[in-house]
C-alpha cells in the first residue's frame, strides 16, 4: 500500500469521543495520531467520507474530522478537517 500520509504519526493510546450529528457519543481510542490526523479504534462502525466532531476530554482537545478509510475489523483513519488553532497547537506538543 502506498504511503498517502503528509506527516508522521506518533503511536499513542488516548480515550477519545466522537459525535454524528444525531446519536449520542461514540468512545473511541486513539492508535496513533499527527497535526493532520489519527487511527481510532471504536466498537461501533464509522462509514467512509462521515464528517465527525472530536473531543480529546482529558486535553480539551476538539475538531472535526473525516472518516478516510477502515483499517481492519474495528480501526479507521482520521483526516482532520476542522481544528481550532489552541488545540492544533495542543496536537502539535503532542506528537513532537
Amino acid at each position: 500500500m502506498h504511503e498517502r500520509r503528509r506527516a508522521p504519526r506518533t503511536h499513542l493510546e488516548l480515550p477519545c469521543s466522537l459525535r454524528r450529528r444525531v446519536g449520542g457519543p461514540i468512545a473511541a481510542r486513539t492508535v496513533d495520531i499527527s497535526p493532520n490526523g489519527m487511527s481510532v479504534t471504536t466498537q461501533r462502525p464509522l462509514t467512509q467520507d462521515e464528517l465527525l466532531e472530536f473531543e480529546f476530554a482529558e486535553r480539551d482537545i476538539t475538531g472535526r474530522a473525516r472518516v478516510m478509510r477502515q483499517e481492519g475489523h474495528a480501526t479507521y483513519g482520521l483526516r482532520f478537517e476542522s481544528v481550532p488553532a489552541a488545540a492544533l497547537e495542543a496536537l502539535t506538543g503532542i506528537v513532537a
